[in-house]
């Protein structure tokens, strides 16, 4: 639902405020429904018992550099056996449709110069969202649920998953438990096409805040996968709330086109050739991708993407990497950015650090049945840094000839990203260069889509 008005009405003084019609003031409501999503029932479907996958891993060796020969031989003819550690995607018993609540309220006011203004807010939330859900996850011993053999009086010892219920494989379970809020600043200012000229210019201030945001596997945010880094069923989820990875906190776009006034008319050889010349393009620039820091290590035992502790006082940027004994205890930090020489082996040397110093101060791993291994979980939350902003420029030069009233020849030249700026985007390849072994090299995203691209054009209209 919405509504429109347009308010004419003059101050104490006699001045128009509203007047002369030139004002509009709309606000809205909707509430919608998102339809179900196929893939939902068909990856429960072909998941066991329905669908079981046998496989064959051929590999290349000296005597086989094309692999292993007759490789649809060695396939296994029958399906592996069913079992309570068969891997299983269900459904949730109350899935229901997601839904959606949008709402907006603007005012747009001619003002002078023939330019006009948009001035809005808009919002929108997502409730009951599709994710995944892993309701069996691996965890340490002190966390699984082994059932008691009724003839020994003992905990069952074979047919063990390692999970919460440990007699049970992996399950992923399609759940509503996602949602979403966003909450944005718009404002348009745009110039009609006179004199030769028109722009648009439009600003956009905004928050995205989500629990998650890829019903499937977001390798940028959250490590490679679509589980919350803790288990909802171990009280996690309520941590991944933060900002979204598609949170663009500060957007501006410029649009904008100029005709040369010159020989209009394309009258004579000089008209032609000096006339029709125009210019146009688009100008953006925004906030990074925000993106997620990783342990880099299982710290808490629990399977998931661990996140280290976050140091408000620490140097931006700077890591603290754990040294451990031979019982888990921490004994030292080192600085993975600094060497201060080589071993005899060729294996660098780094130096010391006060982890009070960093910003991230990593955990070990825990290691089952050591002295001094504890388990720990990182206070650090989801997507807290952000890759360096877009900044961009495409252009398009056009000189138009007009042979007479209906025939013309265009010829146009186009570049995109015209002054070759680095491009950052939200691919794999961040991820992968922030959870290396260390869990963190320095923040030095690779491009995405960075280069200059040009495209010539000449056409004959008739």
């Amino acid at each position: 639902m919405g509504l429109t008005w347009g308010p004419s009405f003059a101050d104490g003084f006699g001045n128009f405020v509203f007047g002369e019609k030139k004002s509009v003031l709309r606000l809205g409501y909707n509430m919608g429904y998102d339809s179900f999503f196929n893939n939902i029932a068909s990856n429960a479907a072909a998941s066991s018992p329905n669908g079981v996958i046998a496989q064959f891993n051929s590999t290349v060796t000296t005597a086989n550099p094309r692999g292993q020969p007759n490789h649809s031989s060695f396939l296994p003819t029958t399906a592996v056996a069913i079992s309570p550690l068969s891997a299983q995607t269900l459904i949730a018993r109350d899935l229901v449709n997601p839904y959606y609540q949008r709402w907006s309220f603007g005012l747009q006011r001619e003002i002078p110069s023939g330019f006009v203004m948009d001035v809005s807010y808009v919002g929108s939330k997502g409730t009951k969202l599709y994710i995944n859900e892993d309701w069996n996850p691996q965890v340490r011993p002190d966390l699984r649920i082994t059932p008691i053999n009724p003839a020994t009086g003992q905990p069952v010892t074979t047919g063990l998953s390692s999970r919460l219920d440990n007699i049970q494989g992996a399950r992923t379970v399609r759940t509503n438990g996602g949602s979403s809020t966003y909450h944005g600043g718009q404002l348009e200012v745009r110039r009609r096409f006179a004199n030769n000229f028109q722009i648009t210019g439009a600003y956009t201030f905004s928050k995205l805040i989500s629990n998650a945001d890829e019903v499937f596997v977001t390798g940028f945010g959250n490590g490679g996968t679509s589980f919350f880094s803790v288990p909802s069923v171990l009280g996690g989820g309520k941590d991944d709330r933060a900002l979204s990875e598609f949170d663009r906190t500060h957007r501006a776009s410029f649009t904008y086109i100029f005709q040369s006034p010159f020989f209009k008319d394309q009258k004579g050889f000089a008209g032609k050739l000096l006339g029709g010349f125009q210019l146009a393009g688009v100008t953006t620039f925004e906030s990074g991708v925000p993106y997620t820091i990783f342990n880099g290590f299982d710290s808490d035992g629990i399977a998931g993407a661990d996140r280290p502790n976050y140091n408000p006082n620490g140097r931006r940027g700077v890591r603290a990497i754990p040294l451990v004994d031979t019982n888990n205890f921490i004994t030292g930090y080192i600085n993975p950015e600094v060497i201060i020489g080589m071993t005899s082996g060729g294996t660098p040397v780094y130096e010391s650090i006060d982890p009070s110093t960093a910003q991230f101060v990593v955990l070990p791993s825990y290691v089952n049945g050591a002295t001094g291994s504890v388990a720990r979980r990182g206070s650090l939350g989801r997507n807290t840094e952000r890759t360096r902003g877009i900044n961009s420029t495409s252009l398009s030069f056009l000189k138009r000839t007009r042979l007479n009233e209906t025939m013309y020849f265009d010829a146009k030249a186009e570049m995109f990203n015209a002054f070759n700026t680095p491009q950052f985007g939200s691919g794999n390849n961040i991820a992968n260069e922030l959870s290396q072994g260390l869990f963190l090299r320095p923040v030095n995203p690779t491009t995405s889509g960075g280069g200059r691209t040009a495209r010539y054009q000449v056409k004959f209209v008739f």
